[in-house]
């Protein structure tokens, strides 16, 4: 009996998450961790921008952008796949795992890929509200270029 349930666990859908589905974060962090691994977010990633969902489908999210760290310094806009498949008749498969955006909605996006491809990092990107203190430790390593003024 016991083969038979250990069988079960490994082939079951828990047991095959993928790794980056699952944002495992020390609950209590030194500064020192904290700073360290938000520069390796900085540097692996393709963009880092606070922006506002102007648009999104099964495919896409666009964003026009308030500040950004990190990008192609010649865009206000920034357009990052979904990851989503198409089905055979025509409607998207989203992505597992990944970010689900809110038109109207305010974020701190890290986005890796190509620039073409990029997606948001679904243990990185913070809604506004959340992300005070990531703002200021990006700032640190390099201060954010204001696109445009926030209407609030």
């Amino acid at each position: 009996m016991k083969p038979l349930l250990l069988f079960i666990l490994l082939v079951s859908p828990i047991s095959m998450r993928r790794p980056e589905c699952v944002c495992i974060k020390d609950p209590h962090p030194s500064p020192e961790k904290v700073k360290a691994e938000r520069r390796q977010a900085f540097d692996e990633a393709t963009a880092i921008f606070l922006g506002k969902v102007v648009s999104l489908d099964g495919y896409k999210v666009r964003f026009e952008m308030e500040r950004r760290w990190k990008g192609d310094a010649s865009l206000s806009e920034v357009v990052l796949s979904t990851g989503a498949l198409t089905l055979y008749d025509g409607t998207p498969l989203p992505k597992e795992c990944s970010y689900q955006f809110h038109l109207g909605e305010e974020y701190l996006v890290y986005a890796f890929g190509a620039a073409d491809k990029m997606e948001a990092s679904v243990c990185l990107t913070l809604p506004i509200k959340d992300a005070a203190a990531e703002e200021n430790g990006l700032d640190q390593i390099k201060p954010h270029e204001t696109i445009r003024q926030t209407s609030q």
